[in-house]
């Protein structure tokens, strides 16, 4: 006995629409446009590598791919953590400031976080082409240079204070209990700073050092540890005489009120800055191409 089966697979299936697009959530949808040929489709793949490669890596690419089924997906942000370590009171007060009170008559004494806070408001005032956050930036990046320098240099002076024995060997004193301050900040002037105060730390560890083992007589001693930590307080007040004018280099060449009012404030900006020819170290990608599109007016207007 033959027995008739019929095998669904044997059937013929429907011809697939290779117009048709079903969806994640099983809806259908008809494509306006044909899809290309494999051989089309490879060219234009090819094609659309090429011109991503030319992209700038600080780009987000967010268009979708040829069919709209593919998406390029960027990182998230990136995040990190740093902290500073301090072994010394004096540091730990200029890191810290202090908080104005009219009820003790204290004022205000600007700390490593203020600092940072002051220094974002300058930093993206340069964003938008503030010439003055240009200036004050610059001045910010010097002062902190010079005392880093500074500070280095009078360390490697009582280090050979401290060595000047061939037999006997001091070791610069350590804090049995440091503290540690999480740094969360969003330039890199902010972290300068703090690394600033590292040294300063270093600075007094080593100069009490040299004063308890007897190298260094006390009044010598206090004398070089207020000049630093003067010092230090000093560079963190740099950024106190920013004023915020939301003005630009053509404000000041326009010689307009707001232009007036900012050299009331702050004086007058160099012309170096006002023509580029000295910049910031570090700004954002936003002051960068701001300079970049003012050099290439200036090279075209040079040429006519």
């Amino acid at each position: 006995m033959v027995n008739d089966m019929s095998d669904e697979s044997t059937k013929q299936k429907p011809k697939k629409d290779p117009n048709l697009i079903v969806n994640a959530d099983g809806t259908k949808r008809m494509i306006t446009q044909p899809r290309p040929s494999r051989e089309e489709f490879i060219k234009i793949r090819e094609a659309e590598e090429a011109a991503l490669a030319k992209v700038d890596e600080d780009d987000i690419i967010t268009d979708a791919a040829l069919d709209g089924s593919d998406i390029f997906e960027s990182p998230g942000a990136l995040r990190g953590t740093s902290e500073l370590i301090l072994e010394t009171r004096k540091a730990q007060m200029i890191f810290e400031g202090r908080k104005p009170n009219k009820l003790k008559n204290k004022s205000f004494i600007i700390g490593l976080n203020s600092y940072a806070s002051q220094l974002r408001i300058i930093y993206d005032a340069s964003g938008e082409g503030d010439p003055y956050a240009d200036y004050w930036l610059i001045q910010v990046e010097r002062a902190l240079e010079e005392k880093l320098e500074m500070f280095n240099s009078k360390i490697e002076e009582y280090i050979q204070i401290l060595g000047q024995y061939e037999n006997i060997n001091h070791e610069v004193a350590h804090s049995i209990k440091p503290i540690t301050k999480t740094l969360r900040f969003s330039i890199a002037y902010s972290y300068q700073g703090a690394t600033m105060l590292m040294k300063l730390d270093e600075l007094i560890r080593t100069i009490l050092t040299a004063n308890h083992v007897g190298l260094v007589d006390s009044e010598t001693a206090g004398k070089d540890i207020r000049k630093a930590a003067k010092l230090a307080r000093g560079t963190l007040d740099t950024v106190v005489g920013y004023r915020f004018c939301d003005i630009s280099r053509d404000d000041i060449a326009a010689n307009n009120p707001k232009a007036q009012r900012a050299q009331e404030l702050m004086g007058g900006c160099p012309s170096a800055i006002l023509e580029d020819q000295i910049a910031p170290k570090f700004v954002s990608s936003k002051a960068m191409y701001l300079k970049s599109e003012r050099l290439r007016v200036t090279k075209e207007t040079v040429e006519k």
